[in-house]
């Protein structure tokens, strides 16, 4: 089983571009955990993950549901010079970049809080909700 891992899979994005991805499988005490990675991004594009108690390839499953639906998403658009939202939510993932700085990775494109505050500013005074969830989940 775990002879299969790693598997290079190339992905079409919501513009059509071809992303290539990166999946590996490690194998703990209690399951197995699958995680695709961006290929070429030093960990600032895509990443998804999946845990199975029973088998890699439930997890693979599971991990190839993710990517698929999420680059086929696009929450972001940098027409006219200046990104904005396309609609009212946005889904990604927090890392941090080299310096140590939160990033925070929407459609693959790593955003400085200074962009995800330039984001925000354009609905002051509307609510919102934020839910943090496990990459695993």
């Amino acid at each position: 089983m775990m002879k299969d891992f790693p598997i290079r899979e190339e992905v079409e994005d919501h513009a059509g571009r071809r992303r290539a991805f990166v999946i590996d499988c490690h194998r703990g005490e209690l399951g197995y955990t699958v995680h695709a990675t961006e290929e070429g991004k030093d960990g600032l594009g895509y990443k998804f993950g999946a845990y199975s108690e029973t088998s890699p390839f439930s997890a693979l499953g599971r991990v190839r549901q993710k990517m698929y639906r999420a680059v086929a998403t696009r929450h972001l658009s940098a027409a006219h010079g200046a990104c904005r939202m396309l609609h009212d939510g946005l889904e990604g993932r927090i890392t941090s970049d080299a310096d140590g700085q939160v990033v925070v990775v929407v459609d693959g494109v790593p955003l400085g809080m200074e962009k995800v505050e330039s984001l925000l500013r354009s609905h002051e005074g509307w609510s919102f909700s934020l839910q943090i969830v496990d990459s695993l989940e």
